[in-house]
């Protein structure tokens, strides 16, 4: 992780972000806030939890001699194997660090841009709950094309706070989106 720095155009500090993400970050003008993802690809359930069930069952079938086990933690370990291409494919579209500048929204990821949407362009912002999973999309451009907000980024409310405040955008419900 790289240390917290201050950014040309910023209004104060950095959260800590990758090193790619504070260099492209840096470089940026009318900087308003970074939000951050502090998760890693390994974190992603559908890896960890293989692993660790491997490791488990693994450690309990050579201490206890138990067979059964053992097969299981091996089978764990190819589900494990298997899910690594897949845990990596999706964590290549999974944002980093979205950037709220004066001009508008950037998704990072690793430094690069993910995808990019002026305020100008923000036609409304929306909530979309699924199986206790809360996003967000800003949706924008004139084919509804959305930058997703996940709550695993750090202050998700607030970003989409700000982004209302930034772009000018009504809300069209008082209750709307939080």
């Amino acid at each position: 992780m790289a240390e917290t720095r201050t950014t040309g155009g910023s209004t104060g500090d950095l959260p800590p972000v990758t090193p790619r993400d504070a260099r492209t970050i840096a470089a940026m003008d009318g900087v308003q806030r970074v939000f951050v993802n502090p998760h890693r690809w390994w974190q992603n359930a559908s890896f960890a939890l293989p692993v660790l069930l491997a490791l488990l069952s693994l450690g309990v079938g050579q201490v206890l001699g138990l067979a059964e086990a053992t097969g299981f933690g091996l089978f764990m370990t190819v589900v494990s194997a298997i899910m690594i291409p897949v845990v990596l494919l999706t964590w290549r579209s999974t944002a980093t660090a979205v950037v709220l500048t004066t001009h508008g929204a950037i998704a990072l990821h690793l430094g690069a841009p993910l995808h990019t949407l002026a305020w100008r362009d923000l036609k409304r912002i929306e909530k979309v709950e699924y199986l206790g999973n809360t996003r967000y999309k800003l949706v924008h451009g004139e084919d509804d094309r959305f930058l997703t907000v996940e709550t695993e980024l750090q202050g998700a409310s607030s970003l989409v706070e700000m982004a209302f405040a930034l772009s000018g955008l009504p809300r069209q419900h008082p209750d709307e989106v939080i």
